[in-house]
């Protein structure tokens, strides 16, 4: 759907505009009257002559040609009839403010209505309930609220599903610079990642910022994420309404261990989206990305204007997750010789001694520091305040580094407080950001990073195949037991235990010199689908005497079928399980396994076409990574062979995701060279 009609439009009609000063339809006016587009407006409506000193229309008919968009602001009551008049008129695309909740509704509704009229005209749509849109390329503001900075242009765009959000980003910090922003409203017709899409293709623009709560168009997202990566365009993404899906939902480990989030998460992070968790971290990010184009080598320089706030940057950093960059011993050398007596060069620093030419201290250590081929961003942390001779100090500083480097410099004020605002508008003259929060800046700074280092890219997924019968069992069970699982995951190339399904007491003694001891005996009757809540697992069984024993005693308890496999010894057990999400189909789970599945929830989440490359990342971010390195004696994981583990079962869920929607492999043993899944469970569409 092209969206030029509706973001990039030579003429607009504002139906429903108005002389009453604050009203939508006053504000309305006067924002494009105020923003100074050139193109054609046409205020609409039959009461007036003129509207705010433009000519005033009776109705869209009476300007005698169809006009790009028509922004309806009317009561939700009058929205169908003004759709279905602009419809008519030729409009080609449209903004509706109102919600279109309307009493005594019928059915269909006047929302479901309004969306028919809309696809069966193809016209894009903005809302309903939208607030509107700024674009600061063209100088046109379709927005029934009046805002600052009109004439502002800048590189940032914002897609926000709500009209406050769009509101709060875009309105409160001069320093962020848009050239589009859109309030998508229901995004029913014309969605979210539409939007997204044409913002990437812009020209103008350097960032793309999100706010979201739903994803209507999963394809059209995922093209969006695409687009921005082939383009090389950070997207800032917050996404509210987490949740977490509960275990009573899932048949299997794997269904109740990945959230709704975790899916959402795991697209972000295959695809490079920056994950802001607050409005100051997607500040900061978007500032950062906004005014730095090239991201050098290297890591993070910091100054600090006290011992007290660099400890505070020091714990911060820790709980973030940023180190500070490892500076040469020259450097170091170098930074020694500028230091007051008793002050003592380090990474982040504390150049405070008596105060005297602090500024030329700070400045001289800041450019010693940035010239380090490791340093690839330089901050100097003070809590900002105008009139305030150490904050001015500190911005002679970074002016004098700036002269002497061409690195991202920011400014860092722990404290955000409010009288900054000249002292802000100095530093952003002399291109240098001010990032407000110790841990939100880190995060960005972070994340900042992170982005110029990302290269996940997508995977070609090998082509398999299964056996008529494995496929059988696939289309005809609703679940699928350890046996069988494990069979299909044997013929599909997976590592498995090799194991001797049983359903007598004469089966087992047939079946008697085919056991290696120790062994472990599982009940194998339907419906059990987590064994040892039930008492039918038994461990290191060490003769056919005992196996036996346990197998008439649980066969009498739980039903004969059963299942004998070799007792595996191993140093580390890991889950690997499928979950298919509503949006976006199916997932891979990787975590802690056995009986610390739940107890530890120690996961990652992949898309069945990842790279190696992202597994590995990914698997680096558990908390139980440890185990895998030779941790306390244990036997180091051959984490190459883990990996190729992990991306075989990629493809494994990629392949049966036809028939499968939840599958759990745990354990899965490892030991040194050795990969071994112990059991398995497949539940199917």
């Amino acid at each position: 759907m092209d969206l030029k009609s509706l973001l990039a439009p030579k003429s607009v009609a504002l139906i429903g505009a108005s002389n009453k000063e604050g009203s939508l339809g006053h504000d309305m006016v006067r924002m494009i009257n105020n923003g100074g587009f050139k193109g054609e407006v046409y205020p609409i409506n039959p009461r007036y002559e003129s509207v705010c000193g433009l000519k005033c229309y009776p109705s869209l008919e009476s300007i005698g040609k169809p006009v790009d968009v028509a922004a309806l602001c009317v009561a939700a009551k009058r929205v169908e009839g003004q759709v279905q008049n602009a419809i008519d008129s030729g409009v080609k695309s449209l903004v509706v403010f109102a919600n279109c909740v309307v009493e005594n509704d019928t059915t269909p509704s006047l929302e479901d209505k309004l969306i028919k009229m809309c696809n069966d005209a193809n016209i894009p749509l903005l809302g309903h309930n939208a607030m509107g849109y700024y674009n600061n390329d063209i100088d046109l503001r379709v927005c029934g609220f009046e805002a600052p900075d009109e004439g502002v242009k800048g590189n940032i765009s914002l897609i926000s599903q709500s009209g406050s959000v769009f509101s709060t980003l875009g309105h409160n910090d001069p320093q962020l610079k848009f050239n589009l922003m859109v309030a998508t409203g229901t995004g029913q017709v014309t969605s979210l990642s539409d939007y997204m899409i044409y913002a990437i293709e812009q020209e103008t623009t350097k960032v793309l910022g999100v706010y979201m709560e739903s994803i209507r168009k999963p394809e059209r997202f995922i093209e969006a994420l695409e687009l921005a990566k082939e383009k090389r365009i950070p997207i800032v993404a917050m996404k509210v309404g987490k949740s977490e899906l509960g275990a009573e939902f899932a048949k299997s480990h794997s269904g109740g261990l990945a959230g709704d989030d975790d899916a959402i998460q795991a697209v972000f992070d295959h695809y490079g989206v920056v994950r802001a968790e607050s409005f100051d971290e997607m500040a900061n990010t978007l500032l950062l990305f906004s005014h730095y184009e090239e991201i050098p080598k290297g890591g993070l320089v910091a100054i600090a204007d006290s011992g007290g706030e660099r400890n505070l940057l020091a714990d911060d950093a820790e709980v973030v997750g940023i180190e500070y960059a490892k500076l040469s011993d020259k450097t170091m050398e170098e930074l020694q010789e500028i230091q007051e007596f008793g002050q003592e060069a380090s990474n982040p620093l504390d150049p405070w001694g008596t105060g005297i030419d602090f500024d030329k201290i700070f400045g001289d250590s800041l450019v010693t520091m940035m010239k380090d081929d490791n340093a690839a961003i330089g901050i100097i942390s003070q809590d900002l305040r105008d009139d305030y001779f150490l904050s001015e100090g500190c911005i002679e500083a970074l002016s004098h580094t700036r002269e002497n480097t061409s690195k991202p410099l920011a400014f860092l004020t722990n404290y955000s407080g409010s009288r900054r605002g000249m002292y802000t508008q100095r530093l952003n003259e002399i291109g240098v950001p001010v990032l407000v929060g110790t841990q939100p800046a880190l995060k960005a700074i972070k994340s900042f990073l992170e982005f110029r280092d990302f290269q996940y890219g997508n995977s070609q997924v090998k082509e398999l195949d299964l056996s008529e019968e494995s496929k059988k069992l696939l289309e005809e069970n609703e679940v699928l037991q350890e046996s069988d699982s494990m069979k299909v995951l044997d013929e599909l190339g997976f590592p498995v235990a090799k194991a001797h399904l049983i359903n007598s007491v004469d089966e087992l003694k047939e079946k008697k010199e085919l056991f290696e001891y120790p062994v472990v005996l599982k009940t194998a009757a339907e419906g059990i689908l987590h064994k040892a809540d039930v008492g039918g697992v038994v461990l290191n069984i060490e003769n056919y005497e005992s196996l036996e024993k346990y197998y008439v005693d649980m066969s009498s308890r739980l039903g004969n079928p059963s299942v004998v496999a070799p007792m595996v010894s191993f140093d580390v057990e890991i889950i690997l399980g499928m979950k298919t999400d509503a949006t976006f189909g199916p997932l891979v789970v990787v975590g802690a396994g056995g009986i610390y599945t739940e107890l530890l929830n120690d996961k990652i989440v992949l898309l069945p076409n990842t790279s190696r490359e992202e597994i590995v990342s990914k698997l680096k971010t558990l908390k139980t990574y440890k185990l895998f390195t030779g941790y306390r004696g244990t036997k180091e994981v051959n984490m190459g062979r883990l990996v190729d583990t992990i991306k075989n079962f990629c493809e494994i869920v990629s392949y049966l995701s036809s028939w499968a929607k939840e599958i759990d492999i745990n354990p899965v043993a490892l030991s040194g060279d050795k990969i071994t899944a112990l059991d398995a469970l497949i539940i199917c569409k």
